[in-house]
């Protein structure tokens, strides 16, 4: 929903309230999106161990490694900038903004995009 409504709605808006959005977005999703996120991985490592015969194994195998790569995104990319737009006052943004947003917005739907196909492994994976 972020790369298809919030964040496209939210470029509409006033660069200051551009940002309170975005931190209170980051500030209300940082506690529930971590376990979000590993929960993949540990569900495909279980099924790979535990339902060998049940699951197509390279299916599983490429939907935990897009699983991963999602986190890698987040840790790498996301998260760094997340950070920097939590210390930006909103009376005082910087120059540079366009360009961390601009960032942060493709890494954010090259996840989308790894998440979604991982799920779909994981979907297809099963006999």
């Amino acid at each position: 929903m972020g790369s298809f409504a919030v964040h496209p709605a939210a470029a509409k808006l006033a660069a200051s309230a551009h940002v309170v959005l975005r931190q209170e977005l980051i500030r209300r999703l940082a506690r529930w999106m971590p376990p979000f996120m590993i929960l993949p991985v540990f569900a495909a490592i279980g099924e790979m161990i535990l339902c060998r015969a049940s699951v197509v194994r390279g299916l599983d195998a490429l939907g935990l490694a897009l699983s991963l790569a999602t986190i890698g995104i987040t840790v790498a990319v996301n998260g760094p900038i997340n950070r920097r737009f939590a210390l930006w006052c909103p009376e005082a943004l910087p120059l540079d903004r366009q360009s961390y947003i601009d960032r942060w917005n493709v890494a954010h739907s090259a996840r989308t995009i790894t998440a979604l196909v991982a799920f779909v492994c994981a979907v297809l994976a099963a006999r």
